[in-house]
């Protein structure tokens, strides 16, 4: 008997399901909202600490390419 008889290889993983999009709005409408949203905290947050600009270009880049990795998990939407 081979190994696979024995001891069946174990299922694969349920596909992750993403949320349905909003009606009317793209995926790059809420990517860009949420690059607005993103810069304008940090900008209010460096206007109240004090804290030095290179920090926050730092956690902004950090916050974008955050962004960006979820767009890319996100089905291509031809024609649009």
């Amino acid at each position: 008997m081979t190994a696979e008889l024995i001891h069946p290889l174990p299922e694969a993983p349920a596909p992750v399901e993403l949320p349905a999009p909003q009606a009317g709005r793209s995926t790059v409408d809420r990517l860009l909202d949420s690059i607005d949203d993103l810069v304008r905290r940090h900008r209010a947050l460096a206007a109240h600490d004090g804290a030095s600009a290179a920090l926050h270009a730092e956690l902004i880049a950090a916050e974008l390419d955050q962004q960006v990795a979820i767009l890319r998990t996100m089905p291509r939407q031809p024609g649009r």
